[in-house]
């Protein structure tokens, strides 16, 4: 027997949660740790639901590929950075399937 569960299931039982709050046009989203260890991952409301899936998918890779082997990442116009340029790649492809 197979048993599957939901995607917002997902995440609450990996103690991830999503807000939508308006940010400066150029701030597409941010992803951070609380001290009781859940992640919040942030999404700029102003843009599309496209683009903000695109967001949520690019700040989950780096909650599920990044943070554990680095801790923390805080940059500023870190969009050319290998590490943001592989989450975008892998964003997208996860939007495509």
């Amino acid at each position: 027997m197979h048993t599957s569960i939901s995607f917002e299931e997902w995440t609450r039982a990996n103690n991830i949660f999503c807000r939508l709050e308006r940010l400066d046009p150029c701030i597409y989203g941010f992803v951070y740790k609380s001290s009781f260890g859940n992640y919040f991952i942030i999404i700029n409301k102003n843009f599309a639901k496209e683009m903000q899936k695109e967001v949520f998918a690019h700040e989950l890779i780096h909650i599920i590929h990044d943070l554990p082997e680095q801790g923390h990442i805080i940059g500023v116009d870190m969009q050319y950075s290998a590490l943001e340029k592989r989450a975008d790649e892998l964003a997208r492809k996860a939007n495509n399937l």
